[in-house]
């Protein structure tokens, strides 16, 4: 029997040995278990300028400002277009973005070429479950507006790396479609572009940690890197990233929250958490044959869903696309859109 000390912080005497007894049969360090303790829901993200002959521990000060720099405007930038797409926005940061952005910290540098976390805290109480009405009902945890920001982030600069610094060409329109659509803007680019352009930089790179208390899509980014290299096709990307006219239908992301299947019913319909005119909502989207099937795949992997279709307000229903142009994983546009 071994007392279990439910109210314990880092700065007690007792913190150590109830770390290293939980480390244990985990078979993980006890510094790892501590940090994930304490980051249990914060979601941190670690930004990396690297140079193996000129960075060691410090960094130029013009390096250090366009590293910091970038990542604030990174995250300003995944902040304001997890809640809609926008391929430019001029100064139109949303103003729930804007609270992400001042809720969020720079914990000290690590060990490495020069790497700098960023800690955005979850809010704990929007973390929420959601019952069954009586159907064949599955359905996720609430994701907080925080995480659909840093999930934003780290997919929009995997979009980057995947359908341009990969590639190593210049984006076409269906390409630099697909990067508006996995929360890509012209100011995230053109970040990006000042970082990697500056000298004593080689590589930017950034490692995702996702916070324990939410389950994560096992899809998620684990990390990126962009090359001194892509400087120039960064530059000519963000060039070419200015608002498209309006389309008739709709694109939303978001992950799906809700499942259902009925035997008795030839067609089903997921639920996606997404933002539609700067408000969080739920849209339902009518599913058949193949998307349907695979469907059930999505929702067990936690997939983030690209959708496309004309949506309609129902009364006491709420919103719902009956007609989707596009119903696809959002990391599947990653991988086929550059083609």
């Amino acid at each position: 029997m071994v007392a279990i000390p439910w109210q314990l912080s880092p700065s007690d005497l007792q913190w150590d040995g109830v770390i290293s007894r939980i480390a244990a049969p985990l078979n993980e360090p006890t510094p790892t278990v501590a940090t994930a303790i304490r980051n249990a829901y914060i979601d941190v993200t670690d930004f990396r300028a690297a140079d193996d002959i000129l960075i060691e521990g410090t960094i130029p000060v013009e390096a250090g400002f366009s590293l910091i720099s970038t990542a604030r405007t990174i995250l300003r930038a995944s902040a304001t277009t997890s809640r809609g797409v926008r391929s430019q926005i001029g100064g139109n940061y949303s103003k729930p973005a804007e609270r992400i952005v001042e809720q969020a910290r720079f914990g000290h540098t690590k060990k490495g070429s020069y790497i700098l976390p960023m800690l955005v805290p979850l809010d704990a109480n929007s973390i929420r479950g959601k019952d069954s009405d009586g159907h064949q009902l599955f359905s996720y945890d609430h994701e907080p507006e925080e995480r659909r920001a840093t999930r934003t982030m780290a997919q929009a600069l995997t979009a980057v790396q995947q359908l341009v610094v990969d590639p190593g060409k210049e984006p076409s329109i269906t390409t630099l479609d697909d990067l508006v659509t996995a929360g890509v803007s012209r100011e995230m680019v053109a970040a990006l572009h000042d970082v990697v352009s500056t000298e004593a930089v080689s590589t930017f790179s950034a490692t995702f940690q996702w916070a324990a208390a939410l389950e994560s899509n096992s899809t998620l980014p684990k990390s990126v890197s962009i090359a001194a290299g892509a400087s120039d096709l960064l530059q000519l990307t963000a060039k070419k990233m200015r608002p498209s006219p309006k389309k008739q239908t709709e694109s939303f992301t978001g992950p799906i929250v809700q499942l259902r299947d009925e035997e008795s019913l030839t067609f089903g319909e997921v639920k996606i958490q997404t933002v539609r005119k700067g408000r969080s909502c739920e849209i339902a989207v009518f599913l058949a044959d193949d998307n349907l099937r695979k469907s059930h795949e999505w929702f067990s992997t936690k997939e983030t869903l690209v959708v496309e279709g004309e949506v309609t307000s129902v009364p006491g229903k709420g919103l719902r696309i009956t007609s989707p142009a596009r119903v696809q994983p959002l990391r599947e546009t990653m991988l086929f859109g550059a083609t």
